[in-house]
């Protein structure tokens, strides 16, 4: 039988009734800073026990725009691994709600390939410098190389 690969994907559940969040602050390790939580816990036998939780990133609500297999949170990851992102979709088994969880690299959103160069921008009357399309500039930049050197310019 084929193992599940839960590489970078886990889940979320309501707390243990034994489980009570009792402090939140900073703690310094190895020179760097970071959140932390503490939870009253207790093990199978009885026996109190504080654990320790570092925040490794955070969740905002996602706006789905029509797209249901969206997910209904996202956000960044921190510290070592800010070029990452967390994804979260509420779901629902036997009555008991939870979300699943899944990391992943982030890639930022394409760019146009050319970037205008300094002292290219196009000013508007009203707010100084206006925006334009890649195609409109290289449109623009075309008409400007393309035109007839003026011959009475001295140099």
């Amino acid at each position: 039988m084929t193992e599940y690969d839960n590489t970078n994907r886990g889940a979320a559940f309501k707390p243990f009734p034994e489980q009570q969040l009792i402090l939140q602050g900073k703690l310094n390790v190895m020179g760097e800073d970071g959140q932390v939580a503490l939870i009253m816990a207790e093990s199978r036998d009885g026996k109190k026990r504080i654990e320790v939780f570092q925040k490794i990133g955070c969740l905002f609500p996602n706006d789905k725009r029509g797209n249901e297999k969206a997910p209904d949170y996202s956000g960044p990851l921190d510290g070592l691994h800010q070029d990452w992102k967390i994804a979260s979709w509420k779901e629902m088994k036997d009555n008991n709600a939870y979300m699943s969880l899944q990391v992943s690299e982030y890639k930022p959103k394409p760019i146009d390939d050319e970037i205008p160069e300094f002292g290219d921008n196009i000013k508007d009357e009203t707010s100084g410098l206006k925006s334009i399309s890649a195609s409109d500039f290289m449109k623009l930049k075309t008409e400007k190389t393309s035109a007839e050197p003026n011959e009475d310019v001295p140099f």
